[in-house]
């Protein structure tokens, strides 16, 4: 099998994988409304994660393993605010991430461990500092390697 060859396979297996990953995502959003877009996106992040971590078709060096890396959105509030809070499950309860209130409607957690699973809600800032309720709570599993 030349190089060529092996290159278009390689190449046909990846837009399968990501057509078949908008083709979930659609599914996901259609179906879990309230929750679909922050746990669906945290899920494709983590998918898109583990795939790039796996050797391609024909490499056959090492690869050092990726960064990993939680990117969560959410829908925005309804009500007028000034920005939201990320938090973090963990056996100490909850724990902001942000310093200061992420302006616009997603965040990335760039703190994860391998092998670590957590749990993150948001929650609405209004004017006064006063926090709305959390959101529904969203599970992500990072993957061992």
């Amino acid at each position: 099998m030349g190089l060529w060859s092996k290159f278009a396979t390689g190449l046909r297996i990846i837009l399968g994988l990501f057509a078949l990953l908008v083709v979930w995502i659609g599914f996901q959003l259609g179906t879990h409304r309230h929750t679909g877009i922050l746990r669906t996106l945290a899920e494709a992040k983590q998918f898109l994660s583990q795939a790039s971590s796996s050797p391609g078709v024909g490499q056959h060096s090492a690869i050092s393993g990726p960064q990993h890396s939680v990117s969560l959105s959410w829908k925005p509030s309804s009500s007028v605010v000034v920005g939201y809070n990320v938090y973090r499950r963990g056996a100490s309860g909850l724990v902001r991430l942000n310093i200061a209130p992420v302006a616009g409607t997603s965040y990335v957690d760039r703190t994860v461990q391998l092998g670590q699973t957590y749990f993150y809600v948001t929650k609405a800032l209004n004017a006064k500092g006063s926090e709305s309720t959390a959101s529904n709570e969203v599970r992500v599993d990072i993957p061992p390697k």
